[in-house]
């Protein structure tokens, strides 16, 4: 089955390239600043700041992120909270970059 590439291909190439950038974009905003308030309690010198964010960050990085985009979809949608895709994927992968951010 062999289909000739044209200009509704390339059209859609491009719309999801547009999507990439986007939400990389959020991604490294948003993880970056949730990552610099995960990183703060990393050495603060309250205890339980410091255990809260090891287990947030531990939490974080043993799950995929495949996983995470699906809890932020299909279960928050299950607990009535209806997202668009873009903002479900967005908020997953804010959660995602700022646990690795933190770490660093």
């Amino acid at each position: 089955m062999n289909v000739a590439f044209n200009a509704n291909h390339l059209q859609f190439l491009l719309q999801g390239a547009g999507w990439t950038l986007l939400l990389s974009v959020i991604a490294f905003v948003g993880g970056g600043l949730v990552g610099f308030v995960v990183a703060l309690c990393r050495i603060s010198p309250i205890k339980a700041l410091r255990w809260a964010s090891l287990g947030y960050v531990q939490l974080v990085q043993g799950t995929p992120l495949l996983i995470l985009m699906f809890l932020a979809y299909f279960g928050l949608s299950i607990l009535g909270f209806s997202l668009p895709a873009l903002v479900a994927a967005g908020i997953s992968m804010t959660i995602y970059v700022s646990a690795y951010i933190g770490e660093i």
